[in-house]
Protein backbone atom coordinates (compact mmCIF):
# COMPACT_ATOMS: atom_id res chain seq x y z
CA UNK A 1 0.00 0.00 0.00
CA UNK A 2 2.91 2.32 0.92
CA UNK A 3 3.85 2.28 -2.79
CA UNK A 4 0.72 3.86 -3.71
CA UNK A 5 2.09 7.35 -2.32
CA UNK A 6 5.30 7.61 -4.31
CA UNK A 7 2.59 7.89 -7.51
CA UNK A 8 4.36 5.27 -9.53
CA UNK A 9 2.45 2.85 -11.61
CA UNK A 10 3.27 -0.19 -10.38
CA UNK A 11 1.24 -3.90 -10.78
CA UNK A 12 2.47 -7.23 -9.63
CA UNK A 13 1.41 -10.83 -9.18
CA UNK A 14 2.81 -11.03 -5.61
CA UNK A 15 5.07 -8.74 -2.96
CA UNK A 16 8.25 -9.26 -4.50
CA UNK A 17 8.86 -10.33 -8.01
CA UNK A 18 10.81 -13.62 -8.34
CA UNK A 19 14.54 -14.37 -8.40
CA UNK A 20 17.11 -15.81 -9.81
CA UNK A 21 19.07 -15.41 -12.86
CA UNK A 22 16.30 -17.29 -14.51
CA UNK A 23 13.83 -14.71 -13.68
CA UNK A 24 16.18 -11.73 -13.10
CA UNK A 25 18.00 -11.41 -17.07
CA UNK A 26 17.09 -9.98 -20.26
CA UNK A 27 16.44 -13.10 -22.54
CA UNK A 28 15.10 -11.01 -26.02
CA UNK A 29 14.30 -7.99 -26.69
CA UNK A 30 11.12 -6.33 -28.48
CA UNK A 31 9.87 -9.93 -28.45
CA UNK A 32 6.48 -11.23 -27.93
CA UNK A 33 6.21 -11.75 -24.03
CA UNK A 34 3.77 -13.99 -21.92
CA UNK A 35 2.61 -11.56 -19.05
CA UNK A 36 0.14 -13.77 -17.10
CA UNK A 37 -1.00 -16.10 -19.58
CA UNK A 38 -1.54 -12.96 -22.12
CA UNK A 39 0.54 -12.44 -25.44
CA UNK A 40 2.48 -8.92 -25.20
CA UNK A 41 3.95 -7.55 -28.58
CA UNK A 42 5.96 -4.51 -29.41
CA UNK A 43 4.20 -1.56 -29.11
CA UNK A 44 0.92 -2.95 -27.39
CA UNK A 45 -0.25 -0.65 -24.74
CA UNK A 46 -0.14 -1.94 -20.80
CA UNK A 47 -2.99 0.13 -19.23
CA UNK A 48 -3.98 -0.70 -15.64
CA UNK A 49 -5.31 0.67 -12.42
CA UNK A 50 -6.48 -0.42 -9.13
CA UNK A 51 -8.88 -2.51 -10.76
CA UNK A 52 -6.64 -4.23 -13.17
CA UNK A 53 -4.41 -4.16 -16.54
CA UNK A 54 -5.11 -4.81 -19.69
CA UNK A 55 -3.06 -4.77 -22.94
CA UNK A 56 -4.39 -3.13 -25.46
CA UNK A 57 -2.95 -4.43 -29.22
CA UNK A 58 -1.22 -1.56 -30.89
CA UNK A 59 -3.07 -1.63 -34.14
CA UNK A 60 -6.16 -0.85 -32.24
CA UNK A 61 -4.68 1.19 -29.35
CA UNK A 62 -6.03 4.71 -31.00
CA UNK A 63 -9.49 3.35 -31.43
CA UNK A 64 -9.74 2.46 -28.23
CA UNK A 65 -8.49 5.27 -26.52
CA UNK A 66 -11.27 7.12 -28.42
CA UNK A 67 -13.85 4.91 -27.41
CA UNK A 68 -12.34 4.72 -23.67
CA UNK A 69 -12.45 8.68 -23.44
CA UNK A 70 -15.70 8.95 -24.82
CA UNK A 71 -16.59 7.02 -22.22
CA UNK A 72 -14.95 8.82 -19.41
CA UNK A 73 -16.66 12.08 -20.93
CA UNK A 74 -20.15 10.34 -20.81
CA UNK A 75 -19.53 9.27 -17.08
CA UNK A 76 -18.52 12.41 -16.20
CA UNK A 77 -21.75 14.39 -17.22
CA UNK A 78 -24.17 11.36 -15.63
CA UNK A 79 -22.50 11.91 -12.28
CA UNK A 80 -22.90 15.72 -12.55
CA UNK A 81 -26.34 14.85 -13.93
CA UNK A 82 -27.29 12.27 -10.78
CA UNK A 83 -25.43 14.94 -8.19
CA UNK A 84 -28.18 17.92 -9.49
CA UNK A 85 -30.95 15.35 -10.13
CA UNK A 86 -30.53 12.90 -7.07
CA UNK A 87 -32.58 9.84 -9.33
CA UNK A 88 -31.85 5.92 -9.62
CA UNK A 89 -28.50 5.60 -12.64
CA UNK A 90 -30.17 3.17 -14.14
CA UNK A 91 -32.39 5.11 -16.32
CA UNK A 92 -28.45 6.07 -18.30
CA UNK A 93 -27.42 2.48 -17.81
CA UNK A 94 -26.58 -0.05 -19.04
CA UNK A 95 -25.14 0.59 -22.66
CA UNK A 96 -26.89 -2.70 -23.46
CA UNK A 97 -25.04 -2.62 -27.42
CA UNK A 98 -22.06 -0.88 -26.03
CA UNK A 99 -23.26 2.05 -27.85
CA UNK A 100 -25.85 4.84 -26.77
CA UNK A 101 -29.27 4.49 -28.51
CA UNK A 102 -30.67 7.72 -30.28
CA UNK A 103 -33.53 9.01 -28.56
CA UNK A 104 -32.39 7.49 -25.25
CA UNK A 105 -32.18 9.43 -21.62
CA UNK A 106 -28.70 9.15 -22.11
CA UNK A 107 -28.92 10.47 -25.38
CA UNK A 108 -31.47 13.50 -24.51
CA UNK A 109 -28.77 14.29 -21.46
CA UNK A 110 -25.84 14.00 -23.76
CA UNK A 111 -27.57 16.33 -26.17
CA UNK A 112 -27.87 18.77 -23.80
CA UNK A 113 -24.35 19.28 -23.17
CA UNK A 114 -23.48 19.16 -27.50
CA UNK A 115 -23.09 15.71 -27.66
CA UNK A 116 -24.78 13.73 -30.76
CA UNK A 117 -24.56 11.02 -32.85
CA UNK A 118 -22.86 13.57 -35.59
CA UNK A 119 -19.76 14.22 -33.17
CA UNK A 120 -19.53 11.35 -31.27
CA UNK A 121 -18.16 7.28 -31.52
CA UNK A 122 -20.47 6.65 -28.58
CA UNK A 123 -23.77 5.96 -30.49
CA UNK A 124 -25.11 3.19 -32.32
CA UNK A 125 -24.60 3.54 -35.93
CA UNK A 126 -21.51 5.75 -35.53
CA UNK A 127 -17.78 4.70 -35.80
CA UNK A 128 -16.63 1.42 -36.64
CA UNK A 129 -16.35 -1.02 -33.69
Amino acid sequence: DEIISYGFPCFSYSTTARQGPAYMQPWKCNDVVSVGGTAVRPGDAIVGDQDGVVVVPAKVAEMVYSIAHGREEIEDIIKEELTKNPGPPGIYYPFMSGKIKAGSPLAKLLATKGITPENSNQFEGSANW
